[in-house]
């Protein structure tokens, strides 16, 4: 199992400040942007032109130890299209990549929190690998592959 206490420490814009990436200023500028929008943080961070997707997959990649994957050029396995739905995957910015006996390699674009992933090592009796991606490079796995088999994914 992964290291999960490990990722939640540490919120996205507390890693790009510790990284010199971001100021705390425009993190807090970011933050209220977000609250009028809805939109993630990151998403946020990148619009407002303060850092690219890249530097937000490299900055976790480093802070986790996590290897980089660009999870638009995986080719996703047919046994991982039921194990979350399209919704889900687009919630907590992470798409299942393939499931190597009892391995499901996942590909994350944020952080997520310890819930996400015991409920999904309990739904596939999986251990979970993590690699990191950009959020563009998740989503695009997404609409590839997710985005028919949605309705036929189980639902939490």
């Amino acid at each position: 199992m992964v290291n999960i206490a490990k990722l939640t420490k540490k919120r996205l814009g507390e890693l790009l400040v510790n990284e010199g990436l971001l100021t705390e200023d425009q993190v807090k500028e970011a933050l209220n942007e977000q609250k009028k929008t809805g939109e993630l943080l990151g998403e946020v961070l990148v619009k407002l032109g303060y850092v690219s997707e890249m530097d937000i997959a490299r900055t976790i990649a480093t802070q986790f130890g996590l290897p980089y994957l660009d999870a638009s050029r995986y080719y996703v396995s047919k046994d991982v299209l039921n194990v979350c739905t399209s919704e889900e995957l687009m919630r907590y910015q992470m798409v299942p990549l393939d499931k190597i006996g009892n391995i499901l390699i996942i590909a994350v674009s944020g952080l997520l929190n310890e819930e996400v992933f015991e409920e999904l090592e309990k739904r596939t009796s999986c251990n979970i690998h993590l690699f990191v991606s950009t959020s563009s490079q998740v989503l695009q796995a997404i609409k590839t592959y997710f985005q028919q088999a949605s309705p036929a994914a189980k639902k939490p």
